[in-house]
């Protein structure tokens, strides 16, 4: 083999060798939640691709909201519809929500956050105690700029944690009580159909897969 030839084998070979490491992972997770928080993996290790980023939830009671909370500045923004039941703050690395049942206990009513306080709003109607529509928000983007979908998602009884694939890493949610669950993505969003694709995984207390499913939501019209 001729020098030459012996170096263009070399120059192969180490193209070669960056390619596999750009497709291994080269794309670090993020470091915070949206609020500035650290972002954490799950106590529990879940039986999905890593790494895992857990979304912080907390739960307000109606008559303890202080109007400088997310929770108080949600229903400030959707007064027109009184809330019943306690309200679900959720924290993730894009967005932000507010979900709470209305005094009637006929629907649920979201706020949506992504780089503006509040950006979105969802109305999703109960029948027989059951949500029929995810009801797909398009209205945010996320700090940098990109569309960031919202939209609810009703697991199942036995599921103790929601993951959802993100570009480069996993999105968890703990779940809490009955509700469903407002999830957030920033990829598989087309604004051309208003629709955005979930990729979700339901995992048990333990952090066992239960089950997977993709769920194409449309904006209601």
């Amino acid at each position: 083999m001729t020098s030459a030839g012996a170096g263009m084998v070399v120059w192969l070979l180490v193209a070669l060798v960056a390619g596999v490491g750009a497709c291994s992972g080269g794309r670090h997770p993020p470091a915070e939640l949206i609020d500035g928080s650290r972002a954490t993996p799950p106590s529990v290790p879940l039986d999905a691709p890593t790494p895992q980023i857990l979304t912080k939830v907390s739960v307000v009671q109606p008559p303890r909201e202080r109007a400088g909370t997310a929770a108080g500045r949600c229903l400030a923004a959707a007064r027109d519809h009184a809330p019943s039941g306690r309200l679900v703050v959720r924290i993730g690395v894009s967005g932000m929500s507010v979900t709470f049942p209305t005094a009637s206990g006929r629907a649920l009513v979201a706020c949506d956050g992504g780089r503006a306080e509040w950006c979105g709003r969802a109305y999703g109607r109960l029948e027989h105690g059951r949500l029929h529509d995810p009801r797909l928000d398009l209205a945010c983007v996320s700090a940098a700029g990109a569309p960031l979908a919202f939209a609810w998602f009703a697991p199942e009884r036995d599921t103790a944690y929601i993951a959802v694939r993100q570009p480069g890493y996993v999105e968890a949610y703990r779940v809490v009580g009955a509700a469903p669950v407002r999830v957030s993505t920033t990829s598989g969003i087309s604004t051309t159909n208003s629709s955005a694709t979930f990729d979700v995984s339901e995992h048990g207390p333990h952090g066992a897969l239960l089950r997977r499913s993709t769920f194409v939501a449309r904006v209601a019209g």
